[in-house]
């Protein structure tokens, strides 16, 4: 991406406000749901309740003494006992008036047994069958809710068979014929009615938390993509985001806070690396003229160690070590100024890297004793110029800090390679061992560049694996490395 290229605007479709929104009516649709259902589920109990009081009530009245009729059952019907006018009782209703006074109360039909008395019953001449029972009392939530749904959409009045209970009269069951149609016209106006009712409420409660959690998550979200934004155009000159939370000491506070601490962070890394890339270019500079200015002392380094005389030929050593060690230096810094070179990852067998590191270690000390325990095979997926450069470079460190022995192990972890580097030289100083792979910060060896293990850091960050100070004292230094392992070539079959 271009250093200046425009921030991609979110589209309000797109964007977490929108989200945000549907969730809102979404929560307010489900909680229109839950007050909705509950609400049908009392009106249609209600319903049929009124009606199995107002047949109760008329069956006990028209068997009350003073009725005319000896049973008030229709023909054919299971009879009561029979019940005679009493003397000085005024007359009660016929049986058609009773009737009539059933239909009133929404009842077609209606029969009250209670423990211990005879069957009351109330019905026309014209036996009456319902298209469906209804049992009340056993009828369980889900049953009731899937009736009271069908019957919020039916159109037709047909005619059904409900049993119910009275809960002041253990014992007492009600039988009664009904029509629905009344059901549905009283189920639909109670639904409109709820539904106005809980449209507002919800209307209101998720304007409520709308507002709330726009103003909490996503004013204070846009700021921090705003503050974001604004870094990556100019991390120079881009102020912090400040308070951008609707509370102190929330998620949205600590996430600012946070930002903040990162783009102090960053900014002074950019200008950390700005002045090594201006000192990277200086010491360019610098090493084309020194090795101008060491070529005359390198010859007369030369001279001198070709003199018969010791003292000079010391001397010329002296001067060619110096010599030496300023231009290796020089290359150093050089090589961490620059970019590290990119890493070709391939299937690298170990052994033969590490026998190799092993050379370097001899060549700065010859009676250097290097054992190895590496499985026959074994191979790591690493650029082998850099992995050597990274061993030899330890291996190297370890012989002029003075070891005497160097053992290297390897062993597969999982999808992991480890190597591990343990040495018995003096350890490392306890100054330098927490920036020891920091550039320029030196193991407390004379003549160190303090870059070695800080490019030995980033050539293996670059193939996927890492270094670590494992151990280090008066005993010796243990480093831990890790690299990934080639993945193994499918098999046919």
């Amino acid at each position: 991406m271009a250093e200046n290229a425009p921030i991609s605007e979110v589209r309000f479709r797109h964007s977490l406000s929108f989200r945000l929104l549907w969730l809102t009516l979404v929560a307010m649709l489900i909680t229109e749901a839950l007050v909705l259902v509950p609400a049908l589920l009392r009106e249609r109990r209600g319903w049929y309740e009124a009606r199995a009081t107002a047949a109760r009530t008329v069956v006990l009245a028209a068997a009350l003494p003073g009725g005319t009729a000896p049973s008030l059952a229709p023909p054919g019907s299971v009879a009561t006992a029979p019940r005679f006018p009493q003397p000085g009782a005024q007359p009660g209703l016929d049986r058609a008036g009773r009737i009539e006074l059933l239909r009133l109360a929404g009842v077609e039909s209606a029969r009250l047994q209670e423990p211990g008395r005879p069957m009351l019953s109330l019905a026309p001449v014209t036996q009456l069958t319902g298209a469906a029972l209804i049992d009340l009392p056993a009828e369980s939530t889900w049953l009731a809710a899937g009736r009271a749904w069908r019957a919020l959409f039916r159109h037709d009045d047909r005619l059904v068979t409900v049993i119910a209970a009275d809960a002041r009269r253990p014992g007492s069951v009600l039988t009664m014929v009904l029509r629905e149609g009344e059901l549905s016209d009283t189920l639909r106006a109670a639904l409109a009615a709820t539904a106005l009712e809980a449209l507002a409420v919800a209307l209101i409660g998720g304007a409520a938390v709308y507002a709330g959690l726009y103003f909490a998550l996503v004013r204070p979200m846009r700021r921090l993509t705003r503050s974001i934004a604004a870094f990556r155009r100019d991390p120079e000159h881009a102020a912090p985001p400040g308070r951008v939370a609707l509370f102190a000491g929330d998620e949205m506070a600590v996430a600012a806070t946070e930002l903040a601490a990162m783009q102090r962070d960053l900014r002074t890394a950019l200008w950390r690396n700005a002045r090594l890339a201006a000192l990277g270019t200086a010491v360019a500079k610098v090493s084309h003229d020194l090795r101008g200015v060491l070529a005359p002392a390198m010859l007369t380094a030369e001279r001198l160690q070709a003199s018969e005389d010791g003292s000079i030929r010391r001397s010329g050593d002296m001067v060619m070590r110096t010599v030496d060690r300023a231009t290796e230096l020089v290359r150093r810094t050089l090589d961490f100024a620059r970019d590290l070179p990119a890493a070709v990852p391939s299937a690298v067998e170990l052994a033969p890297v590490i026998e190799d590191a092993a050379e370097q270690a001899r060549a700065v000390r010859r009676d250097i004793v290097v054992t190895t325990e590496i499985p026959v095979g074994l191979t790591a997926r690493a650029d082998r110029e850099q992995l050597l450069r990274v061993l030899g470079n330890l291996a190297r460190n370890a012989a002029e800090a003075g070891a005497g022995r160097i053992g290297v192990t390897a062993a597969a972890d999982g999808e992991t390679l480890a190597i591990t580097l343990t040495d018995d030289g003096p350890g490392l100083p306890a100054a330098v061992q927490r920036d020891l792979f920091r550039p320029f910060v030196t193991g407390g060896r004379a003549g160190g560049s303090g870059l070695g293990l800080a490019i030995a850091r980033d050539l293996l960050r670059a193939q996927g694996g890492g270094i670590t100070l494992e151990q280090t004292g008066p005993t010796g230094t243990v480093f831990r490395l890790t690299l990934p392992i080639p993945p193994e070539p499918n098999g046919e079959g």
